[in-house]
């Protein structure tokens, strides 16, 4: 087995090394956001069949990599709820499992004709892929219930010879962080289902009913919403609810989230309010309030196209009027659709809902 370090400046060299292994067939070992991934040829039998030699597992379906949302589609079946994992949380530690169009290796498969689709956020792996045209096999590079490698350490330790013979080149950045495996989402069946928990929850994804007795928990609240959401996108909340329900308080407590040090008010009569903040990255909570628009296309007037830009997020009170604009932004924002009801005086329900 050859070893090749992963280092800033190799990248290409790496590509090069692992697109050979590959297109001969071979196997090769690849860092992921999650373990490391036992990759081959998803199209080529043989290849495919050196990865059900090493794990040891003739039942189990193996899912595939790909390097983004086009390739998935030639290999799968993406419905509505494949599609809003899609748009949401990949690339990332998620396995989105559809109908195949059964253009790999049929062993992959599940005998119902299911197949995995991943895109790993490892921005070296989407590359080779890329460049390599064809989908890999991803699973963790042990055998069946051994631990899962986070290092070539662990590799070496968990893994027969036998197994360690099978692999012809191990891309190595170094040690991995310990992280959960990816969730794995079946979304051929009514509602999405969990064959596998991971770091993202099925909550994430379908939505979640939350009860607040005053403006602190309605803060706490939508920080924890926040956090829910993958923030390497724009985001957009929409926020529904009666005059009074508490949607400026939602508002201040993303801006608290963020670490926003100025007062939040309601933008009824400004229309829009811009609040500066940075975490990573520099970027601009935008707080509009529609009330006052005569209709939905007056929100691309306030020049909500060039607010979506990566990192800013935009908070829109009365969200109805413009609904249906706000859905054909869906490609290029998370479109978080939050609905706040009175229960009593005090006591707040609010349910927030990625849109599909």
């Amino acid at each position: 087995m050859k070893t090749l370090k992963i280092k800033t400046k190799n990248h290409r060299e790496v590509i090069v090394e692992a697109k050979k292994v590959l297109t001969k067939g071979g196997l090769i070992v690849y860092p992921t956001e999650t373990c490391f991934g036992l990759g081959a040829d998803a199209t080529n039998y043989a290849a495919v069949n050196k990865v059900f030699q090493f794990k040891g597992d003739r039942l189990k379906p193996v899912a595939i990599a790909v390097s983004d949302r086009k390739m998935a589609e030639d290999y799968a079946k993406i419905n509505e709820t494949a599609d809003n994992l899609y748009r949401n949380f990949l690339p990332g530690p998620l396995t989105v499992v559809s109908n195949s169009k059964n253009r790999v290796v049929k062993r992959l498969e599940s005998q119902q004709g299911t197949l995995g689709v991943r895109i790993p956020n490892y921005s070296l792996m989407i590359e080779l892929i890329a460049e390599f045209g064809k989908p890999i096999t991803t699973t963790s590079a042990n055998a069946s219930g051994q631990k899962s490698p986070y290092s070539l350490k662990d590799f070496l330790k968990y893994n027969s010879p036998t197994r360690i013979n099978l692999v012809d080149l191990f891309l190595n950045p170094g040690p991995l962080p310990l992280r959960t495996p990816s969730t794995v989402i079946d979304t051929t069946l009514n509602e999405p289902t969990v064959i596998r928990q991971g770091e993202i929850n099925l909550k994430d994804i379908s939505g979640q009913n939350f009860e607040s007795e005053n403006e602190q928990e309605t803060f706490a609240i939508a920080a924890n919403i926040l956090n829910r959401v993958n923030k390497n996108q724009p985001i957009i909340f929409a926020l529904q609810g009666e005059l009074g329900v508490g949607k400026t308080q939602f508002a201040k407590g993303l801006a608290k989230k963020l670490g926003i040090k100025q007062v939040v008010t309601s933008p009824t009569f400004n229309v829009i309010k811009e609040y500066g903040f940075k975490l990573n990255e520099p970027g601009i909570l935008y707080h509009i309030d529609t009330w006052r628009l005569e209709n939905g296309k007056e929100i691309l007037e306030l020049g909500l196209e060039s607010m979506i830009n990566k990192n800013n997020i935009i908070v829109i009170e009365w969200p109805q009027k413009a609904s249906e604009i706000l859905k054909t932004f869906r490609n290029q924002a998370i479109l978080v659709w939050v609905d706040i009801e009175t229960l009593s005086e005090t006591k707040r329900k609010i349910k927030y809902q990625i849109l599909k």
